[in-house]
């Protein structure tokens, strides 16, 4: 019985391939007692389905992991793909608003310029105007001087006033050729009484002209002030209005700048995750490439070892218990 026995084993062990069916044989060939030999199997077919268990546990867990990583993988390089987009598009919004704030300032510098040549312009007026206003004031002064120097003349030589306004053509003596007689030599001079007179009227009436001509300087010359603060105000505007807007420009740039920075952080956490998840993915490699191609291989093996095995355990168990001769 023991030989057939023996016979029957090698003969599993054969078919199935299954070493454990082979150390089976040996411990029977050695006078293994069928008890304890088959008590061997059985302890055997429960390391094969714990075998099987933890193959079934790894591949789960292979999968698992896999599918995972290849997930991660795919999501970080779609976030990577996607900052550099937003890095791209706000590198070219950053691009157009510097060339917008540089042709503002190139704005704000015209205007500024503006400003300065139109105030150095008026100063020139203000400054022309004070001087021909003093020169005016100064020939007034000087021609009421005059007429008041003539006029103390007359008082002083006790003249008529009233020979101011007469005019009297001088005599000639009989003979053409001999100028008249003067008398304004000698200690009997008082002066040529028929025309001073009329000296003094035209020098008032000029300084009269004078000071008309200020009256209407200084009323030209307000209007001209106030045509100035209204272009200043009107370029004090336009001035605020492109500071105002290079500042708000400078702020979106600022803005654009900050969202570079995050997104080149994001770009390069993202980047560093991926590297990860790629290493990760060659461990994976390494420990799970074998359940693509031995799991299957592996599984049907371990089926046809536990097979034999039961088969054994029932062979012997049928010979130690009389049911085979």
């Amino acid at each position: 019985l023991r030989d057939a026995a023996l016979a029957k084993l090698r003969q599993a062990a054969g078919v199935s391939k299954s070493i454990a069916l082979a150390r089976i044989a040996v411990q029977l060939k050695n006078g293994g007692h069928f008890d304890k030999v088959i008590a061997s199997i059985e302890s055997m077919i429960a390391v094969l389905r714990q075998e099987e268990q933890a193959d079934i546990q790894h591949r789960d867990r292979c999968q698992g992991a896999e599918n995972k990583n290849k997930n991660d993988l795919e999501d970080l390089s779609t976030d990577i793909e996607k900052a550099q987009t937003n890095i791209n598009r706000l590198h070219e919004e950053a691009t157009t608003l510097g060339s917008e704030i540089e042709v503002v300032m190139e704005e704000i510098a015209a205007t500024r310029t503006s400003m300065e040549e139109r105030l150095a312009l008026r100063n020139g007026e203000v400054a022309a105007f004070k001087q021909a206003l003093k020169d005016d004031q100064d020939a007034v002064a000087l021609l009421k001087e005059a007429a008041a120097a003539i006029q103390d003349f007359y008082t002083r030589n006790n003249l008529d006033f009233s020979l101011l306004s007469q005019k009297q053509e001088p005599t000639y003596s009989e003979d053409p050729d001999k100028a008249p007689e003067t008398t304004w030599s000698g200690s009997n001079y008082s002066g040529r009484k028929h025309e001073d007179g009329g000296i003094v009227s035209i020098l008032l009436l000029v300084a009269e002209d004078l000071e008309n001509e200020m009256k209407v300087s200084r009323a030209n010359d307000a209007e001209s002030q106030k045509m100035f603060e209204q272009e200043h105000a009107s370029m004090k505007e336009t001035l605020n209005s492109q500071l105002a807007l290079k500042l708000a420009k400078e702020k979106e740039l600022s803005s654009i700048n900050f969202q570079l920075q995050d997104f080149g952080a994001l770009k390069d956490a993202k980047t560093a995750d991926h590297l990860v998840e790629t290493q990760l993915e060659k461990a994976i490699y390494q420990d799970c490439s074998w359940v693509a191609t031995h799991f299957d291989s592996r599984r049907d093996k371990r089926k046809a070892e536990i097979d034999g095995l039961v088969d054994a355990k029932g062979y012997l168990a049928g010979v130690d218990a009389g049911d085979i001769v």
